[in-house]
C-alpha cells in the first residue's frame, strides 16, 4: 500500500516514516494548491463538494427535462399533432414521466461514491420540484392543493431513487481515519459564542403547535377581524381599505410572535425553535400564495420575510420570558465537523 508524507507530499511504498522530512506517512494527503497554509485543499474542485453535487445534479435534471420536452414537441409537430398536447391528460402524465427520468439520471450523478446518496438526490428532487411550481406560477397556469403539496414530494421520491441508484452503482470508497488525522482536525462546537443560538434539541412538538398558530393567525386574519367588529357592537368602526389591511396585518403579526413566543417558551434555545416555527409556516403559506391567483410574487416575498423575522423575534422573547423552571440535563453534544 502507498504511503504519502504530509509534507513532500512524496509516496513511499512499505514504510512508516518519511526518510526527509521525520513524520508519519499517512494513507492519502491533501493537495495545495497555493503556497498559503491556510488556504483550503480542495479549492478549485467546488464540484467535489454536497452543495456542488447538488448544483450539478438540479442543473442536469432541469436541463434533461425541458431538453426531452422539446424535443419531444418537436416530434409531435413532425407527426402534425398540435402543440397543446401537453394540456391533456396524456400530456401531462408523459411530462412527469420526463421529469422523474430526468430526476432520476441527476439523483443518481449527485449520489454517485456518496454514503448519504438517497439524501442529495431527495434534496435536488425537492429544489426541482419548487423550481417547476414558481415557472408554472409565473405561466398563469392554475395550481390545486395536489400540485402544491404532491408536486415536490413526487419529485423529491424521484430523486432520492436516483441517489439510491447512485450509491448502489458507483459504491463510496471506505473512510480510514487515523490517529494523526484525529488530533489535527479541530472540531467546532456547538458551544461556541457564533453557533450557540443553534445548540439545543428541536422540540417538534411546540415547532408544529407554533406553525398551526402562525399559519392560522395569518389565513383568517380577515375573519379574526370580522369577529372582533362583530363583538364590538358598533364600537370598533374600520372606515378604509387601508386601514383594514393595516389591522389585518398588526393581526397576522401578533399571532407570528405568540405562536413563535409559545414554541420558544421554557425552553433554552428559543431563537432556534423560532427560526424553524418561520420556516415551517413560512414554507405553508408560500404554498398556499401560490395557489392564489390574486397573490403577487412579491406580496409572497415580503410576507414569508417579514414571519421568518417575527418568528426569531418572538421565539428568543419566548425563551427570555419564560426561561424553563429546571435545568435539563444535556445528554451529548452536538459536533459540526
Amino acid at each position: 500500500m502507498s504511503m504519502v508524507c504530509p509534507q513532500c507530499n512524496k509516496t513511499y511504498e512499505q514504510k512508516l516514516n518519511c526518510p526527509t522530512c521525520g513524520v508519519r506517512l499517512l494513507y492519502s494527503a491533501p493537495i495545495r494548491t497555493t503556497s498559503d497554509d491556510d488556504s483550503p485543499p480542495d479549492a478549485g474542485q467546488w464540484q467535489q463538494t454536497p452543495w456542488g453535487r447538488m448544483f450539478v445534479g438540479l442543473a442536469l435534471a432541469q436541463g434533461l427535462s425541458y431538453g426531452i420536452q422539446q424535443l419531444a414537441t418537436a416530434g409531435f409537430l413532425a407527426t402534425g399533432e398540435q402543440t397543446t398536447v401537453w394540456t391533456t391528460l396524456y400530456g401531462i402524465v408523459l411530462l412527469h414521466v420526463f421529469q422523474g427520468i430526468s430526476l432520476i439520471i441527476g439523483g443518481a450523478v449527485c449520489g454517485a461514491g456518496k454514503q448519504r446518496g438517497a439524501v442529495y438526490g431527495g434534496l435536488v428532487g425537492l429544489v426541482n420540484g419548487l423550481i417547476f411550481l414558481f415557472v408554472q406560477y409565473q405561466s398563469g397556469e392554475t395550481l390545486t392543493e395536489m400540485a402544491l403539496f404532491g408536486q415536490p414530494l413526487m419529485h423529491m421520491a424521484f430523486g432520492a431513487l436516483g441517489g439510491i441508484l447512485g450509491t448502489i452503482i458507483w459504491r463510496p470508497t471506505p473512510r480510514l481515519n487515523f490517529p494523526e488525522m484525529e488530533k489535527s482536525r479541530k472540531p467546532i462546537r456547538m458551544n461556541d459564542p457564533m453557533f450557540r443560538f443553534l445548540a439545543g434539541p428541536i422540540y417538534l412538538g411546540r415547532v408544529l403547535l407554533g406553525v398551526f398558530i402562525v399559519v392560522v393567525g395569518v389565513t383568517w386574519s380577515n375573519a379574526i377581524l370580522r369577529m372582533v367588529l362583530d363583538a364590538g357592537q358598533g364600537a370598533l368602526e374600520i372606515r378604509s381599505h387601508l386601514q383594514a389591511q393595516l389591522v389585518g396585518w398588526e393581526i397576522c403579526g401578533l399571532a407570528t410572535l405568540f405562536g413563535a413566543g409559545l414554541a420558544g417558551s421554557n425552553t433554552w434555545n428559543g431563537l432556534k425553535q423560532g427560526l424553524c416555527v418561520g420556516v415551517g409556516a413560512g414554507f405553508i403559506l408560500a404554498g398556499i400564495q401560490m395557489g392564489n391567483p390574486k397573490s403577487t410574487l412579491e406580496t409572497t416575498i415580503f410576507m414569508i420575510a417579514g414571519i421568518l423575522v417575527l418568528s426569531v423575534a418572538g421565539g428568543w422573547f419566548g425563551g427570555q420570558l419564560f426561561p424553563p423552571v429546571h435545568a435539563r440535563k444535556r445528554r451529548n453534544r452536538i459536533l459540526m465537523d
